[in-house]
C-alpha cells in the first residue's frame, strides 16, 4: 500500500497513486510505504537530522525493507519538500505535477535500493528511463 500524507497543499494524491503503484510493479518491488509532503523547516530538521545537512532539501528517503507485524513488509517513508518542489517546477519549466512524481520516482528508487551518491550512473539512468515511461 502507498499512503501520501499532506495536511497542507491540498495535493490531488489520487492523480500520482495509481502511476506509483505501476512504478513498483515496474521495479518489481512488494511492500508499504509513506510519502509526506511539507514545508522547508521540517524538510531542513530532517535533512540536518539524519544527513547532517543544514538546509532544507526537495526529496529525503527513510528506507526501512522490515517486516512490521500485521502491516506486512514496510519499505520506508519519503519526504518531498512542496516549496521546493514548486521552485524546481519552475526553475525547469514543467508543471508542478510533473516535478511532484519526479521527487516521488526519486524517493520510490532510494527505497528500492539504488543510491546515486555511490553507483556509476545507473540510478540516474533508471529515473530517466522509468520518467520517460511514466510521464503523462
Amino acid at each position: 500500500m502507498i499512503e501520501i500524507n499532506d495536511d497542507e497543499f491540498n495535493v490531488d494524491k489520487e492523480r500520482y497513486l495509481d502511476k506509483l503503484q505501476e512504478l513498483v510493479e515496474e521495479l518489481k518491488i512488494d511492500g508499504n510505504m509513506a510519502i509526506k509532503l511539507g514545508g522547508k523547516e521540517e524538510s531542513r530538521a530532517l535533512n540536518k537530522q539524519y544527513r547532517q545537512k543544514d538546509y532544507p532539501t526537495d526529496v529525503l528517503s527513510f528506507p526501512f525493507n522490515e517486516e512490521v507485524p500485521e502491516e506486512g513488509f514496510y519499505l520506508g517513508d519519503i519526504f518531498i519538500c512542496y516549496p521546493i518542489a514548486e521552485e524546481q517546477a519552475k526553475e525547469s519549466g514543467i508543471t508542478l505535477e510533473e516535478e511532484l512524481f519526479t521527487l516521488m520516482l526519486h524517493g520510490v528508487l532510494h527505497l528500492a535500493g539504488y543510491d546515486h551518491e555511490t553507483d556509476s550512473g545507473e540510478m540516474k539512468a533508471i529515473q530517466e528511463k522509468l520518467l520517460e515511461k511514466f510521464q503523462e
